[in-house]
């Protein structure tokens, strides 16, 4: 278990960098202490006490390359911007942007390192089982294309994406009509 956990680690290290060039710096008050490996889903696992964050991956990512790197691009995206507070560690409820991010990042980084066919493998796993997912990815994927420094943007006027507002998405001049913008601030 120690090689897939250093294996992870070194990875984690690689795609922060890799997410932070394409939506811009990490902006938390929590302290990244690396990826551990737990049976459940993937997710952040907090530490208030600690101010400490992990990333927790499923146990189906020990191993497995190709699924370790997905849920580990996902995971990441969220890490630049928790939307856990250290003071109120109150869980709030994800808005597609959100997650769309995240889901974007994690099939960029599939077709990148493994192909368009395990891209495409992937997309429609996110389709026939996490159907929300799939369709904020594709709403991110519209914005990226229209945009691909849209994220940065948007993080000038408002780091924690969790807490961005309809205002912000017109602020930051997507070219999105208000209909799109409200889309993307929807709950997920």
């Amino acid at each position: 278990m120690q090689e897939h956990l250093a294996s992870a680690n070194a990875r984690a290290a690689q795609l922060i960098s890799i997410a932070e060039q394409l939506f811009g710096p990490m902006s938390s008050p929590w302290t990244y202490a690396g990826v551990t490996f737990r049976d459940q889903p993937p997710h952040l696992y907090y530490f208030p006490e600690a101010t400490s964050v992990q990333i927790a991956l499923s146990l189906r990512a020990v191993g497995d390359d190709l699924q370790r790197d997905f849920q580990l691009s996902h995971e990441v995206c969220h890490l630049l911007y928790p939307s856990i507070d250290p003071i109120q560690p109150d869980e709030p409820r994800t808005i597609v942007l959100n997650e769309g991010i995240s889901a974007y990042f994690s099939v960029i980084v599939v077709a990148t390192d493994y192909g368009d066919e395990a891209a495409g493998i992937a997309l429609e796993n996110l389709a026939t089982h996490s159907p929300n997912y799939f369709r904020a990815f594709k709403l991110v994927l519209a914005l990226m294309q229209r945009d691909r420094d849209a994220i940065k943007k948007l993080r000038a006027i408002q780091p924690m994406i969790n807490e961005t507002v309809t205002q912000d998405l017109l602020a930051a001049d997507l070219g999105l009509t208000q209909e799109e913008a409200e889309d993307l601030v929807a709950i997920c």
